[in-house]
């Protein structure tokens, strides 16, 4: 549900704008070299200071093409972020992206349950009908995770030299998957 304030509450996360008071979290994750493996990015060099800033800057003039969330436990803890980029009104399409920083929430639904919010906000754009996302090859936990969310694999994609998946959904498949899920969860009475 998206209130007026541009939060998107679930029953686990939330998804939030993004503020500066994530700097710390956002510059502690990038230098994080497991983080950036599973990213296949470079572990970031630059300091605090000019990462904050940097971000204060994205914050205060956002560009159209991209919209990022600071993904926070409903008790307002900070645990990752999620976005679209490359958000493109034309042809109907964005790539998308998330990241759970805190190991202690891999794992138990909250990178789903966010990533599933995230999708259904996109696809109230009118004009949004495709979704994808690259993901290396070598990372089967990433793979499952994305098909659990409605994501399915298209194909091999190098980038970068590296040995991506390319995993796409469409509005239309993305709706029949929400509908079967509503039948099921009226059918049995709760939701998962």
């Amino acid at each position: 549900m998206l209130e007026d304030n541009g939060i998107i509450v679930g029953t686990k996360v939330t998804l939030r704008p993004k503020n500066i008071e994530d700097a710390a979290d956002d510059h502690r994750w990038r230098q994080d070299p497991e983080l950036a493996e599973l990213d296949a990015a470079s572990v970031l060099r630059q300091g605090l200071n000019d990462f904050t800033h940097d971000l204060a800057t994205e914050i205060k003039y956002p560009t159209p093409w991209v919209k990022r969330y600071g993904i926070d436990t409903l008790e307002g803890q900070h645990i990752g972020n999620c976005m679209a980029y490359d958000i493109d009104t034309i042809s109907g399409q964005s790539e998308v992206g998330i990241l759970i920083g805190e190991r202690n929430y891999w794992g138990d639904g909250y990178g789903r349950e966010a990533f599933t919010l995230l999708i259904d906000e996109l696809f109230k754009i009118d004009s949004m009908n495709r979704l994808y996302l690259h993901t290396l090859r070598w990372n089967a936990r990433a793979r499952r995770a994305f098909a659990g969310c409605g994501m399915r694999e298209v194909g091999p994609e190098p980038r970068g030299g590296h040995d991506f998946i390319l995993m796409e959904t469409t509005k239309k498949e993305w709706a029949s998957r929400r509908q079967q899920e509503a039948s099921r969860t009226q059918e049995t009475g709760h939701t998962g």
